[in-house]
C-alpha cells in the first residue's frame, strides 16, 4: 500500500527526487566531491527501496529538459570561436575514441561467448559519450571553460554523428541476423538518409547563426556583388525582424530568460526532428549567443540583463531541472542479487576493458591527432568514459523489443553502464590537481601533469 502511493502519486515522487537532490548537493559539499555522483548513487538506492520508481514518463521528460537547459548554459559560456577551433581537433578524438570502446564490447561479448549479433549490440551500447554529465562534472571543479573540455565537447558533436550512423546500421543488422539464422543484409537506403539529415541540421543550424544573430544589416548591395555577398544581404534582411537579438533585448529584457529558454527549446527541437539528441542543438544555439546581444547602452549598469538572465539559466539547469535527470539515470538501476553474483565478473571484465580502451584511445588520439598537452589528453580521455543515453535506448531495444538479450545481459550492460558513469566525476575530480599543476606524475619518464 505504502509503495503503491510512493509509485503513483507525482507529487510525492516530485518531492522525494528533489529531497534526493538537495541531499546530493549537501553530501557533495560536506565531502568536496561532485554532486552528480552522488545524485546518480542515491538515485539507485531509493528505486532499488521503492520510493522513487524505475520509470516515470512525465518526470523523463522533466529530466531531459534538464539535460537541454545544461548543455545550452554550457554552450553559452564557451566561445564559439575556440569551438570552431576545437572541432577541427576534435574529428580524430571522435573517431579512434568511438571505434576502441565498440571494439571493447565487442570482444567482451565474443569472451564469454556470444553470438555475433549480441556482441555488436554490446559494442554500440559502449560507443556513444555521456557528453552532459562530463561537462557537469567539469563545472563542477570549474574547468568547463578548459581547453580539454573544448576538445571532449567538439569530439562529443561528431561522436553523436558517429552514433547515428552505427544505430542505423547496427541494429537492423544484428536483428535480421536473429531473424533470419545469420544472414546478414545492410540496408544502405536508411544510412543515406541519416546521412543527408545530418547534412540538413548542420545547414540549418549555420544559417541560423550566421543571419538570425546579425551583427549589422547591409545597408544596399555593393556593385556586381558575388552570390555570398548576396546570400548575406538577402538572408539578413530577411531575419531582422525576427532576430534574436531584438527578441532578447524586447521590453527591456524583461522577458529575456523566457526568450533563451524557448531558443534552447526550439533548437532543441530542430535536433531531435533531425535524430539528433536535443541537447546538441541547445548547445549550439547557446553558442550563437553572445554577452553584446543582452547589453543596454542608456541603462547605467549596462550588462544587468545579462547577469540577471545567466543567473536564472544556470540555476535552472544545475541547480533544479538537471539534478533530475540524473536522480533519473540512477533509477534506472535495479539490484537482483541472484542474478548480480552469476554475472559480476562480466560487469568488472566489459567496465574494464571499455575505461582502458576509451581513456588510452581518446588520450592518445588527442595528443597526436588533435595537438593536445599530455595533461590535457589525459583528461579528454577521462571525460570520455561516461555513457550516454544511447547505451539506454539500444539495451532497451535489444531486450525488451527484439528479445537479443537475455536477462543477463542486460544486467551485465547497464551494471557496467553505471560503473563507467559514476567513475567519470571520480577521475575528473582525481586528475584536477595534475591538470592543473598542482600534482606531478611521469609514466617511463613522460611528464602527463602540466
Amino acid at each position: 500500500m505504502i509503495e503503491e502511493m510512493f509509485q503513483n502519486n507525482i507529487w510525492l515522487i516530485s518531492a522525494f527526487i528533489l529531497a534526493i537532490v538537495v541531499l546530493a548537493k549537501f553530501v557533495a559539499k560536506k565531502t568536496e566531491t561532485v554532486d552528480v555522483l552522488w545524485l546518480i548513487i542515491f538515485g539507485a538506492i531509493f528505486a532499488n527501496l521503492g520510493i522513487i520508481p524505475e520509470h516515470h514518463e512525465v518526470l523523463e521528460y522533466i529530466g531531459e529538459w534538464g539535460i537541454v537547459f545544461i548543455m545550452f548554459a554550457l554552450g553559452f559560456d564557451e566561445d564559439l570561436e575556440r569551438f570552431k577551433e576545437g572541432l577541427k581537433r576534435g574529428i580524430g578524438i571522435a573517431i579512434i575514441g568511438a571505434i576502441f570502446p565498440f571494439l571493447a564490447g565487442f570482444i567482451s561479448a565474443k569472451m564469454f561467448g556470444y553470438n555475433d549479433s549480441v556482441a555488436l549490440l554490446w559494442g554500440l551500447t559502449m560507443t556513444a559519450t555521456a557528453v552532459s554529465l562530463t561537462m557537469v562534472s567539469l563545472k563542477a571543479t570549474n574547468l568547463h571553460r578548459s581547453n580539454a573540455a573544448t576538445g571532449i565537447m567538439t569530439a562529443a558533436v561528431v561522436d553523436d554523428v558517429l552514433s547515428l550512423i552505427g544505430v542505423a546500421i547496427i541494429v537492423p543488422l544484428a536483428v535480421v541476423s536473429v531473424k533470419s539464422g545469420g544472414e546478414i543484409s545492410i540496408n544502405l537506403e536508411s544510412i543515406l538518409v541519416i546521412g543527408l539529415k545530418v547534412i540538413l541540421f548542420f545547414t540549418i543550424a549555420v544559417i541560423i547563426g550566421m543571419f538570425a544573430f546579425p551583427e549589422k544589416v547591409p545597408q544596399q548591395l555593393p556593385p556586381n556583388p558575388t552570390l555570398l555577398q548576396k546570400l548575406d544581404y538577402y538572408l539578413t534582411k530577411f531575419f531582422v525582424p525576427v532576430s534574436i537579438k531584438r527578441l532578447l533585448v524586447m521590453y527591456g529584457g524583461e522577458f529575456t530568460p523566457l526568450i533563451m529558454v524557448f531558443i534552447a527549446m526550439s533548437m532543441g527541437a530542430l535536433a531531435d526532428i533531425f535524430g539528433f539528441h536535443p541537447a546538441i542543438g541547445a548547445y549550439i544555439a547557446g553558442l550563437f549567443l553572445k554577452k553584446d546581444y543582452f547589453l543596454f547602452d542608456k541603462d547605467p549598469n549596462p550588462d544587468r540583463i545579462y547577469h540577471e538572465s545567466k543567473f536564472v539559466l544556470d540555476h535552472l539547469a544545475f541547480t533544479i531541472f538537471g539534478p533530475i535527470f540524473f536522480v533519473n539515470l540512477g533509477s534506472k538501476i535495479v539490484f537482483d542479487l541472484d542474478i548480480f553474483a552469476s554475472i559480476w565478473h562480466q560487469v568488472l571484465i566489459l567496465f574494464a576493458l571499455v575505461f582502458i580502451f576509451q581513456v588510452l584511445s581518446a588520450a592518445f588520439a588527442a595528443r597526436y591527432t588533435g595537438g593536445y598537452s599530455w595533461y590535457e589528453a589525459v583528461m579528454i580521455g577521462f571525460g570520455m568514459l561516461g555513457r550516454a543515453e544511447l547505451a539506454f535506448i539500444v539495451i532497451d531495444i535489444a531486450y525488451t523489443e527484439y528479445h537479443i538479450f537475455d536477462k543477463a545481459q542486460f544486467e551485465t550492460l547497464i551494471f557496467a553502464t553505471f560503473l563507467l558513469n559514476i567513475s567519470v566525476p571520480l577521475v575528473i575530480h582525481w586528475w584536477k590537481p595534475y591538470y592543473e599543476g598542482e600534482k606531478e606524475l611521469k609514466i617511463f619518464g613522460v611528464k602527463l601533469s602540466k
